[in-house]
């Protein structure tokens, strides 16, 4: 997942580049990399339970299935430097992070974020690179992440017999069904609104039903 640039390796976005007089310091993680991706899926019928026939006709014969996903946070990518290099070469540069400064002013993965008025990005992590020279800074950071990804999708639905020829469906189909809140990357750039949440990477829980009738 280290590119080289914006473009070290085909199909790898890299963080553009910082230095274009340094090619060694152009090293970077890609910027979709995600090092942890756990993915599974199941189907369950459930099983004709006990003697009593009025429990085994309610409780059997359902199909339960699931598509469960978790994944590493995505990077955020470092802020660009607010110094003049841009205006002298055409070329702007990062800024450099300071060391001993905390990233985030809370962490991504405490379910205690409020959108609407946490502001979780440290401005004080970053300085900009001294006027009229390059930053010395990579692009994507290891450990400035945000939240971990959750997606859990769940579906239940049941086929009746009514008579021999038809066959009666019912589906019920939960999307994020625990309601987890993914948010989208916070605002990165230095200034007021840094480290503001304005979009969510997976929508809300979303329920949908079906009915088939096939005869």
């Amino acid at each position: 997942e280290l590119v080289l640039g914006s473009g070290g390796n085909p199909g790898l976005p890299g963080a553009g580049t910082n230095n274009v007089f340094n090619r060694d310091a152009q090293k970077s993680l890609a910027s979709t990399s995600q090092p942890h991706i756990f993915v599974t899926g199941f189907t369950y019928n459930t099983p004709r339970w006990g003697p009593n026939k009025f429990v085994r006709n309610v409780l059997g014969d359902w199909t339960i299935g699931a598509m469960l996903r978790y994944a590493s946070g995505q990077l955020i990518g470092a802020p660009g430097s607010n110094n003049n290099l841009g205006t002298l070469l055409f070329q702007g540069t990062r800024m450099n992070r300071v060391p001993g400064q905390p990233l985030f002013l809370k962490d991504p993965n405490c379910k205690c974020i409020d959108p609407r008025q946490d502001l979780v990005l440290n401005p004080a992590a970053w300085t900009d690179a001294p006027a009229g020279q390059f930053g010395t800074g990579a692009g994507f950071y290891n450990d400035y992440r945000w939240q971990r990804q959750v997606s859990e999708n769940v579906s239940l639905g049941r086929r009746f017999s009514i008579k021999e020829r038809y066959k009666f469906h019912i589906r019920a189909e939960f999307f994020n069904i625990f309601n987890h809140p993914n948010f989208g990357l916070p605002n990165s750039s230095i200034g007021p609104t840094l480290g503001l949440i304005s979009s969510t990477s997976v929508p809300e829980r979303q329920i949908q039903f079906g009915v088939k009738l096939a005869f």
